[in-house]
């Protein structure tokens, strides 16, 4: 896996709805559950998510990640057990591990890139808005040119120090 956390944290892309069918989930899954002992090969967790990919998902619109994953963890074979019991622990697993410190690592990383050697002392407010504006910015794909400039917006840094 590549460079060690970055390479783990970005093959857990698989765990979005966007990116679960995508073609380079495969490889994605495989890469964590090398680096995750579950019991199991990476063959199995291949295998049943090469199958789970061909189940149609959640019907409502679901905006937390758990929620929709608990639809396939609820899903079971003809015996009446999990359909996926490999996959579901792993994938659980992973939804325990991601809540805990992402954020903060997130801001951490992002106050690095901010804060220069010369800019040591910026105060937290400083800090605070430029992380505030560096963050807008990536909503909008890196490109300021996108963002809308209102009234609203203008009155207000206007009326700003």
């Amino acid at each position: 896996m590549s460079s060690g956390k970055d390479g783990f944290l970005q093959a857990l892309r698989f765990l979005s709805p966007i990116n679960m069918k995508d073609s380079r989930s495969i490889a994605d899954i495989a890469a964590v559950a090398r680096e995750i002992s579950i019991g199991a090969s990476s063959d199995v967790t291949q295998t049943e998510w090469l199958l789970l990919q061909t189940e149609n998902g959640p019907c409502e619109d679901i905006t937390r990640i758990d929620h929709f994953w608990s639809h396939y963890f609820g899903l079971v074979n003809e015996c009446g057990d999990s359909k996926y019991p490999k996959l579901t622990k792993l994938i659980k697993a992973m939804l325990t591990l991601l809540p805990g410190s992402t954020d903060v690592e997130h801001g951490f990383s992002c106050s690095g890139r901010i804060i220069g050697e010369d800019q040591a002392v910026m105060s937290e407010r400083v800090l605070d808005a430029r992380l505030m504006v560096y963050d807008t910015l990536r909503l909008y794909g890196g490109k300021p040119e996108r963002f809308v400039i209102t009234k609203e917006l203008l009155n207000l840094a206007r009326s700003a120090r």
